[in-house]
């Protein structure tokens, strides 16, 4: 940090329970939309809190504006601990608002191929620089956007993989995604690149910052090759029937050994 704000665990603790609570009910518009638009029903969903009137609507819906609620107050008590007021974290913090308001009804990004970008953006660059700029006085850094963009791609393809997995569910329901869009032989190519990308990106950084440690990170391409390749060498039933779970366990591992070796390097 160039300039560290002196109360940055206090401001760290606000600022997380924010993001989290503006996470929360994300999903919980995501959930109340998709069964209203008839998108999960009894025959397809992977969401079953409404379906199976595990919750009703009104608790669903009630309990996300709550949490918005609470999410906002959180943000407002760490600009107070910030003594100070930044345009950066305002305009990440309202711009993940209206986003997660948007995912899934009003401009409905989810239904206009527009889900992995939005998905990307949020959880990679944005929520990296939102927290610098909160933690350092409002200072923006190329480094960090950078850096995180990597992670904003492995997040981009769990949804990418869930995309794929219901692409065709998805286009009865009239919702257009990248997946349902290019077809399933360019979904199953882009895929393989979603999950390759982070390793390019990771060694430019590494290269750029001389920060060579970093592409001790090429140490999991095995594995993600293995992920990558496998709807290629198996049937097309087989290879996208565990294609969501194979991207979620990939992008722990990637995460994980990520982030650790940026602690490393940071020092």
């Amino acid at each position: 940090f160039a300039e560290k704000n002196e109360n940055s665990l206090a401001i760290l603790l606000f600022i997380s329970t924010a993001i989290a609570l503006l996470h929360i009910a994300s999903n919980l518009l995501n959930t109340y939309y998709d069964f209203k638009y008839k998108i999960d029903d009894a025959d397809h969903c992977y969401d079953e809190t409404l379906v199976k009137e595990l919750l009703h609507e009104d608790e669903v819906i009630n309990v996300a504006w709550l949490c918005l609620a609470f999410s906002m107050m959180f943000f407002g008590s760490g600009v107070v601990v910030m003594r100070s007021a930044h345009l950066i974290p305002y305009v990440l913090f309202f711009k993940a608002v209206f986003i997660g308001f948007n995912y899934s009804t009003g401009f409905k990004f989810k239904h206009n191929c527009l889900g992995e970008f939005v998905v990307y953006m949020t959880f990679g660059p944005s929520i990296a620089t939102f927290v610098y700029s909160c933690l350092s006085k409002g200072l923006f850094s190329w480094v960090v956007l950078i850096s995180s963009s990597p992670l904003g791609i492995a997040i981009a393809a769990i949804l990418f993989a869930g995309n794929v997995r219901s692409a065709g569910h998805d286009l009865k329901c009239g919702v257009r995604t990248v997946a349902n869009q290019i077809g399933i032989k360019n979904s199953l190519n882009l895929y393989s690149l979603l999950l390759l990308m982070p390793y390019i990106q990771v060694t430019g950084f590494a290269i750029l910052y001389h920060h060579l440690e970093l592409t001790l990170i090429w140490a999991l391409v095995p594995v993600t090759l293995y992920f990558a390749t496998y709807p290629h060498r198996s049937s097309v039933t087989d290879g996208i029937s565990g294609l969501f779970d194979r991207t979620v366990i990939n992008f722990h591992l990637f995460a994980s050994y990520y982030l650790c070796l940026l602690y490393y390097v940071t020092g």
